[in-house]
């Protein structure tokens, strides 16, 4: 793997366009501490000697354009500006677990999203439960593998906006190919509240829950969820 290091390291300057490659005790070590983001795209070669012709992220694995990957990837985005865990629908916002649940600190929620073109995003989306102001929240990215490919910053931000959208930039955007992936939320409290998928409103999405510490942000998943369980997963969203 490679990573981009959002502060200076082993000689190296950091860099949101350079990756560097270290031992992968170290990488993960970098991602852990908020010091680096995972490069996370590589090209595979085309076995008959022509271009790249697929891409590698985080255990998904999607093709690309015959001209490179740069073309596809970089240049031409065609996801929506801000793709959802689960469709929204008509519904009130306040529909979805009426107030909320509280969190278990320091445990990360896990909720699968499926991204099915190339899309730069900023950070993640979390609708906040009826009650706010009390804790702060953090969010990380996971592919389908439970890499971590990116989280906000390990400090977290203040839960507010009452049955609301806040949105939590990545310490980097990143680019993700079309693929699997986990939109984790980690609380420092027990106060705040945040809204989950309900099966009983046709939530469909394998949801997880890794205990933990608040701030330290596990550079990869003990378990890549596969099993849907009813108000686990918080309702979430990428956004560019």
């Amino acid at each position: 793997m490679a990573v981009y290091l959002l502060q200076s390291y082993g000689g190296f300057p950091a860099s949101a366009t350079n990756p560097v490659i270290f031992p992968p005790s170290t990488e993960a070590a970098l991602i852990a501490d908020g010091r680096a983001t995972a490069a996370g795209i590589t090209s595979g070669e085309n076995t008959r000697g022509g271009p790249g012709y697929f891409a590698t992220q985080g255990g998904n694995k999607a093709m690309v354009d015959q001209a490179g990957l740069g073309r596809d990837v970089a240049n031409v985005n065609k996801a929506p500006l801000i793709s959802t865990a689960i469709p929204m629908g008509s519904l009130a916002l306040t529909s979805y677990e009426t107030n909320g649940t509280a969190p278990t600190a320091g445990t990360m929620y896990l909720t699968e999203i499926n991204i099915y073109a190339a899309q730069t995003y900023t950070g993640i989306g979390v609708l906040n439960g009826t009650t706010v102001g009390t804790d702060n929240h953090l969010v990380a990215l996971y592919g389908a593998d439970g890499t971590l490919l990116a989280n906000s910053a390990v400090a977290g931000a203040l839960s507010a906006g009452a049955s609301a959208w806040q949105d939590r930039a990545f310490t980097a955007p990143i680019t993700l190919i079309p693929g699997r992936y986990f939109l984790g939320v980690q609380s420092n409290g027990t106060t705040a509240t945040l809204r989950h998928l309900e099966t009983a409103l046709g939530a469909t999405n394998s949801t997880g829950a890794q205990a933990g510490t608040f701030g330290t942000v596990p550079a990869t998943l003990t378990t890549v969820p596969v099993t849907i369980t009813n108000a686990q997963g918080v309702i979430s969203r990428l956004y560019v």
